[in-house]
């Protein structure tokens, strides 16, 4: 995976590239479908701007955050980019023909429906 850390107006810190690349790497061990990440980091006067583009296979994702604080900034944008993974890999494990697993209102249908023939059988 390549990834790439730009800061606009300073140099970017080594915390804030381990925390950058420890968390990109924690995400491709959860979906491995990261190619390669380019995140930009900005200080305006009020507030610290953290946006990502992450390219996965035939998709590209992008999501921007804002905080007062860097740290802040990049543990939200980290979230909104974890969600738009996590629905990805949700939509390819629930495909089209596979079986979803039973909700409990259906269990107890079932369940009800059995009891019902044996009360049939031994009124019988």
């Amino acid at each position: 995976m390549n990834i790439k850390i730009t800061h606009r107006n300073a140099k970017v810190s080594d915390s804030i590239k381990d925390k950058i690349e420890a968390w990109l790497n924690n995400s491709q061990e959860r979906y491995e479908v990261i190619t390669s990440a380019h995140v930009i980091l900005e200080k305006n006067d009020r507030e610290e701007l953290a946006e990502a583009t992450i390219h996965i296979a035939g998709k590209d994702l992008f999501a921007k955050a804002s905080a007062e604080n860097l740290y802040a900034a990049l543990d939200t944008l980290a979230d909104k980019i974890d969600r738009q993974l996590d629905k990805i890999h949700q939509k390819h494990v629930n495909k089209k023909g596979v079986q979803k697993p039973a909700t409990a209102s259906e269990e107890s249908d079932a369940l009800d429906e059995d009891y019902d023939e044996e009360e049939m059988t031994i009124a019988q």
